[in-house]
């Protein structure tokens, strides 16, 4: 009996297990008037679950903000898992371009395997941008097609 009490009186998150994040994506309008300015961040769990949230202005919360749910495929996880581990950017991560982007919209992600997080800036040396669009495009296509209207404007 004491340990259902003290079971109900643990918080929620205390009970629940929460899967580790596999990637995130996350786009946005670059700077904008605040009419005109958007940021999107998709996170991919490791157990297929993914969050979506669409900020419009330049808000963070409340009701300038759109929170989407869905279900990623095994194969989806397994493709972004492939392509992480063929790219060799744990390893020898992306260089920064010699010609750094001014202005513009910005797309970027991050996929974490075995702990290690691997970046995929928007803007990477030439030599770089084949392995980091490989792992981008992965994990772009991992996030069901009804949810693409919000990663672009």
């Amino acid at each position: 009996m004491l340990r259902v009490l003290v079971l109900c009186l643990l918080p929620l998150p205390a009970l629940a297990q929460e899967a580790d994040v596999l990637a995130t994506y996350s786009a946005n309008s670059g700077s904008l008037p605040p009419e005109y300015a958007w940021e999107t961040t998709v996170t991919i769990y490791a157990d297929g679950r993914l969050s979506l949230r669409r900020c419009t202005g330049y808000e963070t919360e409340g009701p300038a903000c759109k929170d989407r749910k869905a279900k990623v495929t095994p194969e989806a996880l397994d493709a972004i898992r492939v392509a992480a581990l063929a790219s060799g950017l744990a390893e020898t991560p992306a260089k920064p371009s010699d010609y750094p982007m001014v202005g513009g919209s910005v797309v970027f992600a991050t996929v974490t395997l075995d702990g290690v997080t691997v970046t995929l800036p928007s803007d990477v040396a030439e030599s770089d941008e084949p392995r980091v669009a490989k792992v981008r495009r992965a994990v772009q296509a991992a996030i069901p097609a009804r949810l693409n209207r919000f990663l672009t404007d």
